[in-house]
């Protein structure tokens, strides 16, 4: 099912808050879910925060005629822990099925578990959302988010930060909170988690506001993490605030 997330503004940076846990540059007013099937009924009339607006749509029966079974070994391989032989059950069908998500997506995710093969999961992932923001209309006011393939949009922002793209790494974290979120299935570890990579990358772009804002949310969650307490101790503190009517 999917939910209709509230809209929140406040503050003077580059990045506007999209939801309570979401920052989106300015410039993006509008998130398009694909893989959706909306309510029509619900065309023209007032929906509330919360509310069902939707269902996601099934994946295919068939993702691959040839290599549908590959798929399928590939994933047993990963859940059981064996990501080398999860990548290489794919490796032929990569090569012959480049533009398959079901592929790319599958097999980015093995090579993401091994550091030697980090670097072409980046590759992959990127290809990868390249092609599913294709599936809608090009704007520089919009961004999409594709709910059969959340993860990869988590995956390519951590691997984002690991090569300091931090702008690249916001985007690509919030567009995974945004379906996780939609889909109604963000667990607290991973939301504290998530948070707190964005309270890293906004103190790394020097956008202290953001990053105290994030921080703090980490631990209302949970007052022990310890990853972005050193964060918050580097920023400065806040200005007091002046007295009405008092100018400097």
């Amino acid at each position: 099912m999917l939910w209709l997330l509230p809209l929140l503004t406040r503050g003077q940076s580059r990045y506007y808050f999209r939801n309570a846990d979401v920052a989106l540059p300015r410039r993006i007013n509008t998130v398009v879910l694909t893989s959706v099937d909306f309510d029509s009924t619900l065309l023209n009339t007032e929906v509330n925060p919360g509310q069902i607006i939707g269902q996601v749509t099934a994946q295919p029966l068939v993702r691959s005629a040839r290599y549908g079974l590959a798929i399928i070994d590939s994933e047993q391989a990963y859940e059981t822990g064996d990501f080398p032989r999860a990548a290489k059950l794919l490796e032929t069908a990569a090569l012959h099925e480049p533009d398959n998500p079901f592929i790319t997506y599958q097999l980015a995710r093995a090579l993401y578990k091994t550091d030697a093969t980090k670097p072409r999961a980046y590759t992959l992932y990127q290809r990868l959302i390249t092609q599913l923001d294709a599936a809608v209309p090009a704007t520089d006011s919009a961004v999409a988010v594709d709910v059969h393939f959340v993860e990869a949009y988590w995956k390519l922002g951590t691997l984002h930060m690991d090569n300091e793209q931090w702008p690249e790494a916001i985007l690509s974290i919030s567009r995974f909170l945004l379906g996780a979120q939609t889909l109604d299935y963000l667990d607290a570890t991973i939301r504290e988690q998530a948070l707190g990579y964005l309270t890293e990358c906004f103190f790394a772009i020097h956008d202290a506001e953001k990053c105290r804002y994030f921080g703090q949310r980490v631990l209302k969650l949970n007052p022990k993490n310890q990853y972005v307490r050193p964060y918050l101790a580097a920023l400065a503190k806040p200005a007091p605030k002046q007295p009405a009517g008092r100018k400097r």
